[in-house]
């Protein structure tokens, strides 16, 4: 069963990216008809494609990916006492980032656990939100910035510290559980790493991690695998904006070839 299912993404993966691929190189090839003078021959036929290259479809995830949000003001947030294993985390955080400023000196910093409490928050034209407000909104990939580098989570809180000004925003992350490396060696999808995702186990660990907003790279589809497929409970964790980074990085280097 795995092999066939391997069979199958494989199949899967390459299509949508072929696919994906075509559609970035169409948008190309109109937003350059102005630069060589075929504007006017080809408006007919861009306004006929333009619904395609850019679908407005409510309730899809194209829709979500085009769907840009830059007010932060209108989001209501409300004073809130960090509870306990957050706040320890946030500590252990701030920390850090003291010591990482004061090179070769460690200096003990105290915080208040007065902080504002958002239910929504948009961050690189996305919505998130913490799963007791919307649970949709609140699986994120969380990561530094290095390639291969993240993990799938589920956030917890939203919430801006210190209370006042200047302050910044940070998630309450859960992660999902891991898989052992034993059970990722069946794991089909790694062998894709720059669109294809992995697999995690649906329960969540009990530590609780702050991470600053910078680290929260975007939303993940949520996908249920069969336990029959692989020998364990687990879902497919694929990352939405590492799509489009990949294609964008992926049509760069095309144009030198």
């Amino acid at each position: 069963m795995v092999g066939a299912n391997k069979s199958r993404t494989g199949e899967l993966e390459k299509t949508l990216f072929e696919r994906m691929c075509m559609t970035q190189r169409l948008k190309g090839l109109i937003s350059s008809c102005g630069v060589v003078g075929l504007e006017c021959r080809l408006n007919a036929f861009a306004d006929k494609v333009q619904d395609f290259l850019n679908p407005t479809v409510k309730g899809t995830l194209s829709e979500d990916l085009t769907t840009v949000t830059t007010q932060q003001d209108g989001f209501q947030g409300e004073e809130y006492w960090l509870e306990k294993d957050v706040f320890e985390s946030l500590e252990k955080l701030l920390a850090k980032s003291q010591e990482a400023r004061v090179s070769g000196c460690t200096q003990s910093i105290t915080i208040d656990a007065t902080a504002r409490q958002y239910n929504k928050f948009t961050h690189h034209g996305a919505l998130f939100s913490p799963s007791s407000f919307s649970f949709r909104d609140s699986h994120v990939v969380v990561g530094r910035g290095i390639p291969g580098d993240w993990y799938a989570g589920k956030i917890k809180q939203i919430f801006e510290y210190p209370f006042r000004p200047p302050s910044k925003v940070y998630f309450a992350i859960q992660r999902f559980r891991e898989l052992s490396a034993q059970e990722a060696l069946q794991d089909p999808y790694r062998q894709y790493p720059l669109v294809g995702g992995r697999l995690y186990h649906p329960e969540l660990n009990d530590e609780i991690e702050v991470v600053p907003s910078h680290e929260i790279i975007a939303h993940f589809a949520h996908t249920p695998q069969d336990e029959r497929d692989f020998g364990f409970p687990c879902f497919h964790a694929l990352p939405l904006g590492r799509v489009t980074l990949s294609l964008h990085r992926t049509l760069c280097i095309a144009d030198f070839l």
